[in-house]
């Protein structure tokens, strides 16, 4: 067993909250608890979850009935939770046959005394295109998704070694953030910064989370083979994004661009970018 404790929020939506959590059990290791955190989900999309998790000990249904805000909902989960190591993982998630051994192989990486968040591969649901591959900043500080919309078998088939792919996505490497819909870290990492920034709302906060733990000395790791399905904001269709997300994400991320070389650690994207 690997002490994780994984914190999942869902407003309904309780199919889809299912599948994650029946893939986690299918392809995913066994973990210390898997913490279903209710955000105000009316009574019939509440029954099925909480009737599937009330025969297994390490599954537990807790509810926060406050406004939803990612950052808020998750920094509470954490103080209920009792894991070495933090996986958030959206309910919109869910683990494949090639996500077997991901999860174990980002333990080892979390683990490590210089690393700090721990992203992997999501594609989404048609299992051909990536939806994220580690995150880099761009001008103007803001961020974006390592060859998202790209197809996977030319990321894949190219090993890095093309204009379009300069990043072999099947190694190991160094990013400036992971995005929080599948994000592992250390419980003493993750309070020695101060958890998830509450001023956020909805986005950002994930990258400014990996960008604090980096200024604190731990780097954020990507890792390569295999893969999960991202079926990407299905939980929140239609949610318009928060002006002061994008406010505070600029004043965040400004911290970590360079003007003159681009992202940190993909340059390769970015440099000389106007």
């Amino acid at each position: 067993m690997l002490d994780i404790s994984v914190i999942i929020p869902f407003k309904g939506h309780s199919r889809m909250t299912l599948a994650c959590v029946r893939s986690l059990s299918a392809f995913g290791p066994k973990v210390r608890e898997i913490l279903l955190i209710n955000n105000n989900s009316d009574d019939a999309s509440l029954e099925p979850i909480a009737s599937y998790a009330s025969d297994k000990p390490c599954i537990k249904v807790l509810n926060y009935h406050q406004p939803f805000n990612y950052q808020k909902l998750n920094n509470w989960a954490v103080t209920q939770s009792t894991g070495k190591l933090l996986l958030f993982v959206n309910n919109d998630v869910e683990l494949v046959s090639e996500s077997a051994g991901l999860i174990e192989r980002m333990a080892v990486e979390a683990q490590k005394p210089a690393t700090g968040a721990v992203g992997c591969l999501l594609l989404y649901g048609d299992k051909r295109t990536i939806q994220h591959a580690g995150v880099f900043l761009v001008p103007g500080g803001l961020a974006d998704h390592l060859y998202v919309g790209r197809p996977y078998a030319r990321a894949i088939a190219s090993g890095g070694h093309s204009k379009e792919y300069p990043y072999d996505i099947t190694l190991t490497f160094p990013v400036t953030a992971v995005t929080g819909a599948v994000t592992l870290v250390e419980r003493t990492k993750f309070d020695r910064v101060g958890m998830f920034d509450e001023r956020f709302i909805l986005c950002g906060g994930d990258v400014d989370l990996c960008i604090r733990l980096d200024t604190a000395g731990y780097q954020t790791v990507f890792v390569g083979q295999g893969f999960m399905l991202h079926k990407e904001s299905q939980s929140r269709t239609g949610k318009p994004i928060p002006h002061s997300d994008f406010c505070y994400s600029y004043l965040s991320y400004k911290q970590k661009y360079d003007t003159v070389f681009g992202d940190p650690y993909l340059p390769r994207l970015t440099q000389g970018v106007k």
